[in-house]
């Protein structure tokens, strides 16, 4: 793992060893869209991502948005929208979380093969989303976005 200087932050982003020089190469800014960050450079008269870069692939994501580019947190799967945090417009502050009005309860579920698989109904909110982080473990091995929900001693996965 090598560390790049990014000069429009004034910050590093970490490469794996095997893409530093040819990352290295280019002059790599951050952006911001839709609130989230990209890294952008000018490659052969064309802007391109960072993990597109790295990757080969125009469809490469990063897993977690950080300042980590090693090949562990890209990928190219079709599941981008599994790593996609809450909506700010949603009901609740937590991914796969909801409010029902009529129960006045918290109501948990997640989509899996283009289903949606319902996962109960909570009093309490962060409950909800702890059961959110545990079918995130089951359905989808741990591949996607997990709740922050360190909250009396237990970790975002939702196990103490």
């Amino acid at each position: 793992m090598k560390k790049i200087h990014i000069k429009n932050i004034n910050d590093f982003i970490l490469v794996d060893d095997d893409d530093f020089e040819r990352v290295d190469f280019y002059q790599w800014h951050k952006s911001f869209a839709h609130e989230t960050q990209r890294f952008l450079a000018q490659v052969v008269g064309r802007k391109i991502s960072l993990p597109s870069f790295i990757l080969n692939d125009e469809y490469a994501y990063q897993k977690e948005k950080n300042h980590d580019f090693r090949k562990s947190n890209l990928s190219t799967d079709k599941y981008s929208f599994r790593y996609r945090k809450p909506q700010k417009n949603s009901s609740s502050k937590f991914k796969g979380v909801s409010y029902n009005q009529q129960s006045k309860k918290w109501i948990a579920s997640i989509c899996v093969k283009g289903k949606t698989i319902f996962l109960g109904r909570f009093t309490d909110e962060i409950e909800c989303a702890k059961a959110y982080n545990r079918a995130v473990q089951k359905y989808w091995n741990g591949q996607g976005y997990l709740n922050d929900v360190k909250y009396k001693g237990v970790d975002s996965d939702g196990t103490s």
